[in-house]
């Protein structure tokens, strides 16, 4: 588990590669549309656009939401974010959301399964720092 900053994320992830710049976009895109809400929380990042790889396939992103969070309070142009079927077409992404609600022990073992790959290696996850 890795805590970043954007910049820093930018800088390791974001844009060695076409294929790179425009997931990283895709992926300020939606979590701008998640933070509209007012109730983003923590956001963690994993899969193939953590690793070195040129072409990620697509973003893997977990999202928690402050407990009262309402995906019906939200803006109709933000429930995509939080709308799986419209997340994967509109930002090339699985989005995995939950509310802090969950707590520490859930959250854990969620983190622990994305953290082991199809071939039950350990992976990298990184946790954006929100501003």
């Amino acid at each position: 588990m890795h805590l970043a900053g954007w910049q820093e994320f930018q800088a390791r992830f974001g844009g060695s590669s076409s294929r790179r710049v425009w997931l990283s976009g895709r992926l300020r895109a939606l979590l701008e549309l998640a933070a509209t809400s007012g109730k983003l929380r923590r956001v963690f990042i994993w899969g193939s656009f953590v690793t070195a790889k040129p072409a990620p396939r697509d973003l893997d992103i977990l999202p928690i939401m402050e407990e009262d969070f309402e995906v019906d309070d939200v803006a109709a142009p933000a429930e995509a974010a939080f709308d799986s079927v419209r997340a994967r077409l509109l930002f090339e992404s699985d989005v995995f959301w939950a509310r802090a609600s969950i707590g520490q022990e859930v959250l854990d073992l969620w983190l622990d399964t994305y953290q082991t790959s199809r071939s039950f290696r350990k992976r990298g996850i990184v946790e954006l720092e929100l501003p």
